[in-house]
C-alpha cells in the first residue's frame, strides 16, 4: 500500500482531536484507517484462501474462546502526556490505526461483536508508565488507562481510546456490541476475567499476576530448553481445564499476534516470533508468594521493567543482586551457565502456548519498518515500506520479513553469487566495507547478510514453532498487481512477467553492529591491523567467535554473560530514576558508570571485573563506522598521516578516544559537553542540591538551561567559587583539547575511577 496514505501524519492529526476537538483532522485519521482496513483485506482474504482459518477463528470463537489481539507496546508512550503529539514511542509500536483497522475487519467479516474480543499486552515498560504518569496527573493512571491514551482529561499512552472511537463510528446502528463498553474499566483499574467481562471490550494488562494469582497458570514447555514450564495469564491460556469454574472465567483464547517490524538491539528482528516469545513473558510474575521477587523481570521492586531473567544470550552469568555485578568462582571466573539464549527463551514461550491449543494469526504491521533501535529512544527510523504481512506461521512471516529486509541484490545476480561464493543465501545486501588506500582506510561497497550467521529459524522448525518455508500471495494496492513469490523472493506480477519486491534501505541496529554489519566492522579491523600493525581482528575472533569458524554468529555474543548483567545493571537505573526527588539523574549516571565505563577494564574498578571489555570492541569499531560518515575531513592525531571523515575511517585510538570522551563529557571539547554526560549528570546534581540549581534555572531534576555547562566554565574561569563535587576518572581524561575541566580529578584508584564525590564525600555515586 501506499504508506503515505496509511497512518503518516496521525500524531500530529491526533494533536488536534485532542487540543483543538478538530473535526476535520479527526475525519483525516479516519480517511486513514478505512485505507489501512482496505489493504488489510486484501491480505487476509489471501491468507484464508490458503488456509480456511476464518471458519476455524468463528468456530473456535463461538465455542466461548476470545479473539484477543497482542500488539508490541515495548514503549506505548506514544501520545506526549504534555504536547499530546508524538512521544517517543510513536515509531516502535504497532500503530493504534493499524489495531483499528484489524479489529473492524474481523468484526465485520467474521461477525465476531466486539465484547467478544479483548486486548493484551506484557509491556515492559507499563509499569514504569504507571508511576511517571501518576506523578505527572496527580492521581492513579493504570497501566491499562496507558494502553488506552486516555484516562479522563489525561492523555498520554498508546490510543486504544481512539481505536475505541473510530469502531464505533463504523458501527452498524443495527448492532448492539458497544467497542466503547470496558474503557471505564481500564481507568478505574477494574479488573473481570474473559469470561466474566460480559458486554466490555477489555484492555488486560498481561503482566498483573502478583495482585491476584489465580490471573496467572504455569504450564509446561514441551522440549524446553531454557524453561520446563512457564506461568502465564490466564487470558492467553486459559483457565485450568480441569477446573470447569477456572475455564469458564477464562475460556482461552484465539491469539491474534499484531506485531511492529523493527531492527533488534540483542537480536535480528523483533517481529511476530519475538512479539510472542519476549512479549508473552508477563513481568509481575512472583518468584515466591508475597515476595516482590519475579520470575523473569527486574528489578526486585513493584515496578519490574526488564524481563532480565529471561536468557538473552546462550551464556548467563550468576549475579550478585545486591552488587548487580557478576559471581566469581574460587578461580576467578565469572560463573556462568550455558543456555539456548535468545532461540531457546522465545522457543520454550511460543511452544508451551501451542501446547495449549490457542490457534493463532499473525498479521505483522510493516508499513513503516523500524530501522536503528527497537525502543523509545528517539534514534528509530522510520521506513515507509508500505506492508501489512499475514500468516499462520510466525516463523515462516519472519523468515520472509528478515529476508526483505537483508536484500539489495536481484534474485538473478543472488544465486549466481550464491553459486561462486559458496554463501548459505542469496538474500544479500550492499554494506560498506574497509579498505587500506595509502595512509587511509577508506570505505568502498562490498556485500554481506545476517541470514549467513542467524539460526533462529532453523532452530524454531526444528522445535515445531513452525517452518521456515513459505510462498506469497495478496495484492499490490498500489499498481493493482497480484502479489507472488519465486523461490521465496516477494514479487508482483505485472504483465504476465514476475517484479521483485526489494527495500532500497540498508537495515542495522547500532547495538547489534558485529552481528547485523559483521563485514563492514571486520574489514575495518583487518585494515587497521594491516595499515597499523595492530590486533584488533584477532581480539574480536578471540572475544566472540567460540567455534574458531571465522564467523561470529548471532548465538556467538560472549561468553561473560554481557547482557545479564548488562540488564540487571539497565534495571537497577530504571529503579533508581523512579526513586527520590533526583533519581533521573542518579539513574542515567549509575547507568553510563556501570554499563559503559567502569566494567570494560579492570583497572577501572575495585573488582577486576572486564565481563563488558569485548562488548568495548564493538562500540569502538560502531564508532569508527560513525565518525567515517562525518562531512569534514580531520587530521588522525594518533597514526601520522592518515585522516578521517568524508568515507574515511579514524584509527582505532581516535575512535575510543571519542567514544570514552562522549561518554564522559559528552564530546571531545569543552564546548560540546552535554547534560546527559557523566559529567553533565554530576553538575546538574551539585548545582540544583548544593546552589539553589543557579546554573540550571532550576532544583527540578528534568528543568536544565542547556547553556547551564558553558555558564559554569565562563564563572570558573573568572574567578567563581567551584561546585563542591568531584568526578573522578583515569588518566588523560581529565582534559578535553587541552583544557582542564572544572570539578574532575585523575586517579590510578580503581575504587573511585567513574565515581562523584559531593558535598567533600558526604554522598558518593
Amino acid at each position: 500500500m501506499d504508506a503515505l496514505r496509511a497512518y503518516a501524519g496521525v500524531p500530529g492529526l491526533l494533536r488536534k482531536v485532542i487540543d483543538e476537538n478538530d473535526g476535520d483532522a479527526w475525519a483525516e485519521i479516519t480517511g486513514k484507517i478505512d485505507y489501512i482496513y482496505t489493504h488489510i483485506g486484501y491480505a487476509l482474504r489471501a491468507l484464508d484462501r490458503e488456509t480456511g482459518f476464518i471458519g476455524e477463528v468463528q468456530s473456535q470463537v463461538r465455542s466461548g474462546k476470545k479473539l484477543l489481539f497482542k500488539p508490541n507496546l515495548v514503549g506505548p508512550q506514544v501520545i506526549d502526556p504534555v504536547t499530546h503529539g508524538e512521544d517517543l514511542g510513536a515509531p516502535i509500536c504497532t500503530d493504534w490505526s493499524v489495531m483499528a483497522a484489524l479489529m473492524r475487519w474481523f468484526h465485520d467479516n467474521l461477525d465476531i461483536d466486539y465484547h467478544q474480543m479483548a486486548l493484551g499486552e506484557a509491556s515492559t515498560s507499563s509499569l514504569l508508565l504507571e508511576s511517571v504518569f501518576g506523578r505527572q496527573a496527580g492521581r492513579s493512571i493504570t497501566s491499562e488507562a496507558i494502553f488506552e491514551g486516555r484516562s479522563g482529561d489525561f492523555y498520554g499512552g498508546w490510543g486504544f481510546y481512539f481505536v475505541r472511537r473510530y469502531l464505533a463510528e463504523r458501527h452498524s446502528p443495527s448492532h448492539t456490541d458497544n467497542p466503547m463498553r470496558g474503557y471505564e474499566e481500564s481507568v478505574a483499574g477494574r479488573y473481570f476475567p474473559p469470561g466474566r467481562a460480559g458486554d466490555r471490550l477489555m484492555v488486560y494488562d498481561l503482566n498483573k499476576l502478583c495482585d491476584d494469582l489465580s490471573r496467572g497458570r504455569t504450564v509446561p514447555v514441551p522440549g524446553g530448553a531454557n524453561f520446563q514450564e512457564i506461568t502465564l495469564h490466564k487470558a492467553i491460556v486459559g483457565g485450568d481445564p480441569r477446573d470447569a469454574d477456572d475455564r469458564g472465567d477464562y475460556p482461552g483464547c484465539v491469539l491474534v499476534n499484531v506485531p511492529k517490524m523493527k531492527i533488534h538491539a540483542q537480536d535480528l528482528i523483533t517481529n511476530a516470533v519475538k512479539n510472542l516469545g519476549i512479549g508473552l513473558y508477563p513481568t509481575q510474575c512472583p518468584a515466591y508468594t508475597g515476595e516482590t521477587s519475579w520470575k523473569y523481570a527486574l528489578p526486585s521492586s513493584a515496578t519490574p521493567s526488564y524481563k532480565a531473567k529471561l536468557p538473552h544470550m546462550p551464556w548467563v552469568a550468576e549475579v550478585d543482586t545486591a552488587s548487580d555485578l557478576p559471581v566469581k568462582d574460587e578461580n576467578g571466573d565469572y560463573v556462568v551457565t550455558k543456555t539456548m539464549g535468545m532461540p531457546g527463551t522465545q522457543a520454550d514461550v511460543i511452544r508451551a502456548v501451542q501446547n495449549q491449543q490457542v490457534f493463532m494469526v499473525h498479521v505483522s504491521d510493516a508499513i513503516d519498518m523500524i530501522n536503528l533501535n527497537h525502543n523509545p529512544e528517539g534514534i528509530a527510523v522510520r521506513i515507509p515500506e508500505g506492508y501489512i504481512w499475514s500468516s499462520l506461521d510466525c516463523v515462516a512471516l519472519d523468515h520472509l520479513c528478515a529476508r526483505y529486509c537483508f536484500k539489495t541484490v536481484p534474485m538473478a545476480e543472488g544465486l549466481k553469487l550464491k553459486e561462486e561464493n559458496g554463501w548459505a543465501t542469496e538474500f544479500v545486501h550492499h554494506v560498506p566495507v574497509a579498505k587500506v588506500e595509502g595512509r587511509n582506510i577508506v570505505t568502498a561497497e562490498g556485500l554481506d547478510s545476517p541470514l549467513f550467521r542467524y539460526n533462529l529459524y532453523r532452530y524454531a522448525e526444528e522445535r515445531g514453532v513452525g517452518r521456515q518455508q513459505y510462498y506469497v500471495t495478496g495484492w499490490d494496492g498500489i499498481t493493482g498487481t497480484p502479489l507472488a513469490s519465486l523461490l521465496g523472493h516477494p514479487g508482483r506480477i505485472e504483465d504476465a512477467a514476475f517484479v521483485e519486491l526489494m527495500t532500497k534501505t540498508m537495515y542495522y541496529n547500532p547495538t547489534c553492529m558485529l552481528w547485523d554489519m559483521q563485514k563492514t566492522l571486520l574489514c575495518y579491523a583487518e585494515a587497521h591491523d594491516r595499515l597499523t600493525g595492530s590486533s584488533i581482528l584477532e581480539q574480536f575472533m578471540e572475544g566472540f567467535d567460540e567455534n574458531r569458524d571465522g564467523i561470529i554468529d548471532y548465538d556467538e555474543n560472549g561468553q561473560k554473560g554481557f547482557w545479564t548483567l548488562g540488564f540487571s545493571i539497565l534495571s537497577h537505573a530504571l529503579d533508581l530514576e523512579m526513586t527520590g526527588d533526583y533519581g533521573m539523574l542518579e539513574g542515567r549516571f549509575y547507568q553510563v558508570a556501570n554499563l559503559s565505563l567502569k566494567h570494560t577494564d579492570r583497572d577501572w574498578n575495585p573488582q577486576g571485573h572486564d565481563f563488558a571489555r569485548e562488548y568495548m570492541l564493538v562500540w569502538i569499531a560502531t564508532q569508527a563506522y560513525d565518525m567515517s560518515k562525518a562531512e569534514t575531513v580531520s587530521d588522525d592525531p594518533f597514526v601520522p598521516g592518515m585522516q578521517w571523515g568524508g568515507g574515511m575511517w579514524p584509527s582505532w585510538d581516535l575512535a575510543a578516544w571519542h567514544l570514552l570522551s562522549g561518554l564522559v563529557y559528552g564530546g571531545t571539547s569543552p564546548d560540546q559537553v552535554g547534560p546527559g554526560s557523566l559529567y553533565g549528570t554530576a553538575f546538574r546534581y551539585a548545582d540544583k542540591t548544593l546552589h539553589n540549581g543557579a546554573y540550571t534555572g532550576s532544583v527540578d531534576q528534568g528543568v536544565s538551561d542547556p547553556r547551564a555547562v558553558a555558564t559554569y566554565f565562563r564563572a570558573v574561569s573568572n574567578g567563581a567559587d567551584p561546585l563542591d563535587f568531584i568526578l573522578y576518572v583515569p588518566a588523560g581524561f581529565g582534559s578535553l583539547a587541552g583544557t582542564k575541566i572544572p570539578n574532575v580529578e585523575e586517579t590510578n584508584d580503581p575504587g573511585r575511577i567513574f565515581t562523584a564525590h559531593f558535598a567533600g564525600g558526604q554522598e558518593i555515586w
